[in-house]
Formats: C-alpha cells, structure tokens, sequence
C-alpha cells in the first residue's frame, strides 16, 4: 500500500471529510481524555491564580514584603509605608464588631496596586471627622454605610488605657479574603497612640530573603511575610505541591485511556484491518497506524481540555465572588476575588507529559498483542 493511500486511511478513518454522526463516534472514546485534561488544567490555573492572590494580599494588606520594626528610612529597598497598629472594638447602633485598626497615611498608603486590591470605594475625607475604612463585611455587622459615623474603643498605649473615638466612614473595601475583611480597618496615623513600624514593598519578591538579612545586618529588625504569616504561606504551598502530586495520578491515569482508544478503534475497524493484511501490511506498520490515529485524537482531547479549563477559569472568581455574597461559609478560608493568570510553561509542560505518556503507554499496550490475538480480533464476528 502507498503512503498516499495510508495516510488518507488514516484520515478517514479520524473523521476527516466524514459525517458529524461519524466524527462523534470517533471523539467519543476520547471524552475522558478530553475531562482529565480540562481538570488538569483547570485546577492548575485556579490554584496557582489563587495562590498568586494571596501572596499579593498578604504582601499589600498584610505586613510589605518585608516588616521592620520603628521607623526605617533606609533607600534603596523599595517603597516604603510607616504603619501604627492596635485593636480596638467598634460599636453602632445595631451591633458590635472587633476591629484590627492600621494607622496609615491616606495619601500616600493607598496606592493604585493597593486600591485595585482592595477594590476600594472612597469618599472625600478632607473634611471629614476622623475618617475610617472598614470592609464591606464590618460595614454589614454594623450595618453603616459610607458618611455614616459609629464609635470605637481604641487602646492607647500612653495612657494604657481605652479611649472613645467617634469616627465617619470613608471608605468601604472588599479584598474577598475572610481573614483580613473580618477585622481590618484602615484610620489616620494620627488618630492611634503606639509604636510605629515599617513595611516595606519589594519590587522583586525573590529578593525578600536577601532583603530581610541586608536590613538584620544593618541593624534594623526585619521580618519577612513569609515567616508573619508562615501558616498561610506554608497551607498555600503545600496546596500547589499536593496539586502537582495529583496531577501525575491523573496523567497516569490518563494515558491508560489512551490503550482503550486505540482498542475501540481496531475492534471498529477489523475488517478494514484484515484488508490491510491481505495487501501486504505488516503488523508493527498496522500499530504505528492506529497508534498515530489515537494520539492525534488524544492531542484534539487535551487541547480541547486546554481552551475549556481556560475559558471557565476567567469565570470563576465572578462564581466565588457570588456564592460567597450569599453567604457560603465553606469559602471564608479562601481568597474569593482574585486575577487569573495563565501558567502558559506549566500548562505546556503538564500536557505534554500527558502526552508522552499516552503515546508510550499506547505503544507498550500495541506490542502486547502478537499477530495471531489481532488475526482472531480481525476475524471474530
């Protein structure tokens, strides 16, 4: 048989100038393929996405990159924002809240990286009586809206003592993740009495290390957000790494399939095989055919896998953001608004390991059978 002649087999036999029915038929086997790879994919974006997040809220609305205590005017660092810290407990007319207050310059503090973090509302404070920014969350408990006024007891270390403050909302916040939006509050430096300290926001987050022992040996103390917060950090991590050890179950699990494809499509097309026998075709040509046809099916499936993780994955955070405003609990450990980004080395990367496996798992499968067992499949009725 000529090359021309096979290769069209090939085609035809893939679905190529066939009927939709026909084309069906042909994906079909190769829909757990296609779902695996939409699972892989998927959850590979929404957790890394979600990790990147978190990383980034922990970083804006957590301690910097980098956390020295007192004030630090040190250059060449990053930029950096002096903070006064202390608890306090807010109370309105409906109800009671604890807060955790950051002192904070407004002008400089909310940044457009922060506020877009944030996804901050903002009122005009420049007139305004001790101005506060609380998170849509508090603003719910207390049931307060942007200019309305409530009173909080804050501690004031001078004093060693708590004190009233009548302040006026000025903003509402909704970062999406329960764990700052349950308490933090964000109100003038000089509104609280304390110590000052200094976060610092590096431009580069691989130096945070190298930074924190520069700063230590400068003999500034300084921490890092990953040791301030090392059991969020340490949960995230470990998600991403479970992640990648799952992934290589699903990819195993996954190129097995790729045996029963093929084995689908040699019992539809005995005898058409049997013919290629009688014109001379050998058996290891007869397998590298229908290895070929499985896995250019298997690549549509996985590709397919690849755009349906991708376009679904722009709509998750919209979905989270909704069930969690409809009260889900079971979302209050996660971060429920955040960018998707697209992981395009490690989708290629994952992929194509299910790839390679599928075709070694498929040729290991192929040379299992001798002649004689594909006769008496070709043969049986």
């Amino acid at each position: 048989m000529k090359e021309s002649d096979l290769g069209l087999y090939i085609r035809r036999k893939s679905g190529h100038h066939m009927s939709f029915r026909y084309k069906i038929s042909v994906f079909l086997p190769a829909l757990l393929v296609l779902l695996v790879s939409f699972a892989l994919n998927f959850s590979q974006i929404f957790i890394l996405s979600m990790a990147e997040g978190i990383e980034k809220i922990l970083i804006y609305l957590g301690s910097g990159s980098v956390r020295v205590a007192g004030h630090y005017d040190g250059k060449g660092e990053g930029e950096v924002f002096y903070v006064k810290e202390s608890g306090a407990l807010a109370f309105s007319a409906d109800d009671s809240a604890p807060l955790y207050l950051k002192g904070v310059d407004f002008d400089s503090y909310f940044t457009d990286e922060r506020r877009s973090l944030l996804r901050l509302e903002m009122e005009e404070y420049d007139d305004v009586l001790n101005p506060v920014i609380i998170s849509r969350r508090i603003a719910e408990v207390l049931c307060v809206s942007p200019s309305s006024r409530f009173t909080i007891l804050v501690y004031d270390e001078d004093m060693d003592r708590t004190r009233p403050l009548l302040v006026t909302v000025a903003g509402i916040y909704d970062s999406g993740y329960m764990e700052f939006d349950s308490m933090l509050s964000y109100i003038p430096s000089a509104l609280l009495n304390g110590s000052e300290h200094s976060e610092i926001i590096l431009s580069n987050s691989e130096s945070v290390d190298d930074s924190v022992a520069s700063l230590s040996s400068s003999g500034y103390p300084a921490t890092s957000y990953k040791r301030l917060y090392s059991g969020i950090y340490e949960n995230v991590g470990l998600s991403v790494n479970v992640l990648y050890g799952v992934f290589v179950i699903l990819v195993i699990l996954a190129s097995f399939f790729s045996s029963n494809i093929s084995f689908y499509y040699i019992d539809r097309d005995k005898k058409d095989i049997a013919l290629l026998f009688l014109s001379g075709l050998s058996l290891s040509r007869i397998r590298r055919v229908y290895a070929s046809m499985t896995i250019r099916i298997v690549f549509v499936a996985t590709a397919s896998g690849i755009l349906l993780a991708i376009l679904f994955s722009f709509l998750t955070p919209s979905i989270l953001s909704s069930l969690s405003s409809h009260g889900f609990a079971a979302l209050d450990a996660y971060l429920t608004s955040f960018e998707i980004i697209m992981p395009f080395a490690r989708i290629i990367a994952v992929n194509a390991f299910l790839l390679l496996c599928s075709y070694l798992t498929l040729l290991i499968a192929l040379g299992c059978h001798k002649r004689e067992d594909l006769v008496k499949l070709f043969s049986a009725e």
